[in-house]
């Protein structure tokens, strides 16, 4: 059975003793990263989409180049 605090002094111990408790149950808790939301999950798919089709038009744009195709590629293509 837990003693109940009947002085003043008695109940500020117990509670300096609880939150001292409490900080130390809370170091030992680690950390977990947040979940992706939704829309993160949506730039990132889309960002990665994006950059695929990127290389694939560049890489079209050099194979065009070494057919005769089309001139030069900075013609087409911004230099970055």
């Amino acid at each position: 059975m837990v003693d109940i605090p009947e002085t003043e002094e008695e109940l500020l111990l117990a509670r300096s003793q609880m939150a001292i408790a409490v900080q130390i149950a809370a170091r030992k808790v680690e950390l977990q990263p947040k979940a992706e939301s939704g829309s993160e999950m949506y730039t990132r798919i889309n960002s990665s989409k994006e950059l695929k089709k990127n290389k694939a038009v560049k890489r079209a744009a050099k194979k065009m180049v070494k057919q005769k195709g089309i001139k030069k590629m900075t013609a087409y293509f911004s230099k970055k």
